[in-house]
């Protein structure tokens, strides 16, 4: 079973005023649609992409996916006099579908949708067949009568905000786009036409940032959120093993002549303090709740405990910007592993190594870490969103 993406993007986006197809304004420093297609050739359960566009937009559209070395976009399709025409160019155009076969049709417009989002609605599409994400209403929505009187308020409850990703199965959405073709209907979304069908759309949540840029204040609003960035604050403490026989793992690094801690796992406090700062900016839990169990399994080493916070982080459209370090221990001496420590986690962590900073204190024995008895540490990191 596969996975295919339609990118929406045959629009004039006539609201945006800007003399040239949205999908090309600047979203900081790439267009949108980069910023877009990149969300679903980094997911890696994606397994091709279609774009769809204007006639006279092809060739530009594939300079940009030449340029960002967009390998999973297939094609790039002609769109049709409506966005539900080119939405069906762009599924017939899909060689080898299967029936059971997913896919995913997105606004070229919404640049901010995270993995978690489109794998969510993949996951809802195979079990419910048809899926799609929004937010809930916040306010109080009213419904007025031909004159402009009120006409009744509407409970709020159960009311959402729909955007895209959008998936359906391969076999139901041809079955649905036939129909609406068929009786001359046209929807303003793509589930509209399942629900014609009869059959019952699962909608998901999807965070606010995930929003349609139509307006040119939505794009003003799109490059702040750009801008936007998170704080993550963590603590770790382990106290020494009481004999020899452990190794001491600090950052990754094994720390010769030296006592390791007494934990169920290595007990590297950096990476553990690392992992509840990044965890905490994201919103998420501490690592006791994903390394016991890891540890159960006989995973010991923390560094695979930092590639599972990691996956989490890049879900929510997150990326590291810079990683503060302070330990407080009488020993080991931090300044003689500092290097070593930092080219370490710059490894695991994908980023320069001038971007983490380690400080140390000996506590001067006016605690147990300054005496000696085992080591504490801090983290601090900052989140950047990604485009």
């Amino acid at each position: 079973m596969a996975n295919y993406a339609i990118i929406a993007s045959a629009g004039i986006g006539k609201r945006m005023n800007s003399g040239i197809n949205k999908v090309f304004l600047m979203l900081d420093s790439e267009p949108i649609i980069a910023s877009t297609v990149k969300k679903f050739q980094e997911c890696e359960i994606i397994d091709g992409i279609v774009i769809i566009a204007r006639k006279d937009d092809i060739e530009e559209l594939g300079k940009i996916c030449e340029k960002f070395q967009f390998k999973k976009v297939m094609k790039i399709v002609e769109g049709g006099e409506r966005r539900q025409n080119s939405v069906f160019n762009g599924l017939i155009s899909i060689e080898g579908a299967k029936a059971d076969d997913i896919v995913v049709i997105h606004n070229g417009v919404n640049p901010f949708v995270d993995a978690k989002t489109i794998s969510g609605c993949i996951d809802a599409a195979m079990k419910y067949e048809a899926a799609v994400v929004g937010f809930r209403a916040r306010d109080t929505i009213k419904e007025s009568d031909e004159k402009g009187f009120v006409a009744r308020t509407i409970e709020r409850k159960n009311l959402w905000h729909v955007q895209t990703p959008q998936a359906i199965k391969y076999s139901t959405a041809i079955k649905a786009f036939k129909k609406a073709f068929d009786e001359e209907y046209y929807g303003t979304d793509d589930t509209m036409l399942v629900e014609r069908l009869g059959k019952k759309v699962k909608i998901l949540e999807c965070p606010y940032e995930n929003i349609k840029i139509t307006l040119p204040n939505d794009l003003e609003f799109a490059n702040r959120l750009l801008k936007n960035s998170r704080i993550g604050f963590g603590t770790d403490s382990h106290r020494f093993e009481a004999e020899p026989g452990k190794n001491l793992v600090l950052g990754g690094i094994v720390i010769e002549g030296e006592k390791g801690f007494m934990a169920n796992s290595d007990g590297d406090v950096i990476l553990h303090a690392l992992f509840n700062a990044i965890s905490q900016g994201i919103g998420n839990s501490s690592i006791g709740k994903y390394a016991d169990k890891m540890c159960e399994e006989g995973i010991k080493d923390s560094k695979e405990y930092v590639k599972v916070v990691l996956k989490m982080m890049r879900e929510r459209g997150y990326a590291l910007g810079n990683v503060g370090i302070m330990l407080e221990g009488r020993k080991p001496h931090i300044l003689d592993h500092e290097e070593n420590i930092k080219e370490s986690m710059a490894s695991l962590l994908g980023i320069e190594k001038d971007r983490i900073g380690i400080t140390a204190t000996s506590g001067e024995g006016l605690t147990a870490f300054g005496k000696g008895l085992g080591m504490q540490c801090f983290c601090v990191v900052t989140l950047n969103k990604m485009q």
